[in-house]
């Protein structure tokens, strides 16, 4: 599981846009937002404050793997406002 700092308030109805707009078919289970897409079994996303989500993913060796990278950063990048190398960054300094 990863936790990753946004830069903006974040409600329930942002995070299930951004994954409705990017991957589609959302659902809601136990507090977390589940969707999936090939090769990534499951991608479960739990707001964890104001500023902050936790995401923990499962994934299968079928399919292609740059793909789903970018297709997740893409996601993380829209909910949390910081590109993949900014997130970098940020892990690097804590």
């Amino acid at each position: 599981m990863r936790t990753y700092p946004c830069k903006k308030k974040i409600t329930p109805e942002s995070v299930r846009s951004s994954i409705n707009e990017i991957i589609g078919n959302v659902r809601e289970e136990g507090g977390y937002f589940i969707c999936s897409y090939s090769p990534i079994e499951e991608i479960r996303i739990r707001i964890k404050g104001d500023k902050e989500i936790e995401v923990e993913t499962k994934t299968s060796s079928s399919g292609n793997a740059e793909s789903a990278i970018k297709k997740y950063n893409e996601l993380i990048e829209r909910i949390t406002g910081y590109s993949a190398k900014e997130r970098k960054k940020l892990l690097m300094k804590s």
